[in-house]
């Protein structure tokens, strides 16, 4: 009796065994986005460091110290993303799960003996790489791609004993003895789209203003400087800046020692045009005081300003140190 039993319950392994199960591993099509980030931070994309679905994707419980047979054609693999403008683009890389690199038609064999999954990439995916490989400021804005692999798979999902069940590839065959793949069969594609998101960002240089030191009001001088400011490649922007923290009229500094305040401004090149941060206050860069209208991303523009103290003989002279603060402001 108890053989019996024995023999029904092997009989019944071994028909399984041999099905073709496809429930649990499938080719969905995804998105992929990189991003945002900001146009001078993209050479840190360029990298194997940025995982993204090969496109494959097995669920469920996997047989792991045990052969995963696994194999793939690349049928499109793109080296750039397309901005949406239709001009400008980025170039880049697609590596496989052994860091190789990815060209239209090859084919690669990634069978092996496998202790930890496959499948630790995004939702149990096959993982592949993305690089960038991009060390210029890129135009700000979305970039857009899309790769296409087909799939082969013979994975061992369940073992008992000697035996093991498989997720198998649509039309996939193997000897029923010795369990070696004998025709990989159709695959099954799997189609993921790319997309990249880079921000318009901006570096801004500005050092403090220091009147120095005079025993009266009118003996101050005024005090020259520039802004120096790089934003994004084709990234028109206007420069504000603030009132300060004690503005009436006019910009002023406050005694840090008591309610005494002296009056100044701050003016555009040196001229008389105040440089504010409402309307035509705010400074464009087609009018920077060097290199306006460079929107390339790399060039430096500066905006030089003459600061006075006002002496209009109604402030009185109180010794002290007089401070303020303001905010410079980029509006793209």
């Amino acid at each position: 009796m108890k053989n019996s039993v024995f023999s029904l319950l092997m009989v019944g392994l071994l028909g399984v065994s041999t099905q073709q199960i496809f429930a649990n591993c499938t080719t969905p099509g995804s998105s992929i986005t990189l991003g945002p980030v900001s146009s001078f931070n993209v050479p840190s994309l360029n990298s194997t460091e940025n995982q993204i679905s090969g496109g494959l994707s097995c669920s469920g419980t996997l047989t792991l110290l045990a052969t995963q047979y696994i194999k793939y054609t690349a049928l499109n693999i793109p080296t750039k993303l397309m901005h949406t403008n239709g001009i400008n683009s980025a170039d880049i890389t697609i590596l496989d799960y052994d860091k190789n690199i990815v060209t239209t038609s090859v084919t690669r064999d990634l069978s092996r003996l496998v202790v930890i999954s496959f499948f630790s990439g995004p939702n149990s995916s096959i993982p592949f790489y993305i690089r960038v490989n991009e060390n210029t400021n890129l135009v700000p804005g979305t970039y857009k791609g899309q790769f296409a692999v087909k799939w082969f798979w013979h994975i061992p999902y369940l073992g008992i004993g000697g035996l093991s069940l498989y997720y198998d590839s649509p039309n996939l065959k193997t000897h029923w003895l010795t369990g070696d793949i004998t025709d990989w069969g159709t695959g099954q594609d799997a189609t993921i789209n790319l997309e990249l998101i880079v921000e318009k960002d901006c570096k801004i240089n500005a050092q403090n203003i220091n009147f120095g030191t005079a025993p009266l009001v009118s003996k101050f001088n005024p005090v020259t400087g520039t802004v120096q400011i790089t934003c994004s490649a084709q990234t028109p922007y206007t420069v504000g800046l603030s009132n300060g923290q004690n503005y009436s009229e006019n910009r002023r500094m406050k005694n840090l020692n008591s309610n005494h305040y002296l009056p100044y401004e701050i003016y555009k090149n040196t001229t008389t045009q105040r440089w504010g941060y409402l309307g035509a206050d705010r400074w464009s860069s087609s009018n920077a005081s060097q290199n306006p209208g460079v929107y390339d991303g790399s060039v430096t523009q500066g905006y030089s300003y003459t600061a006075k103290i006002i002496d209009d003989g109604s402030t009185t002279s109180v010794e002290g140190t007089y401070k303020d603060n303001l905010i410079l402001e980029v509006a793209f």
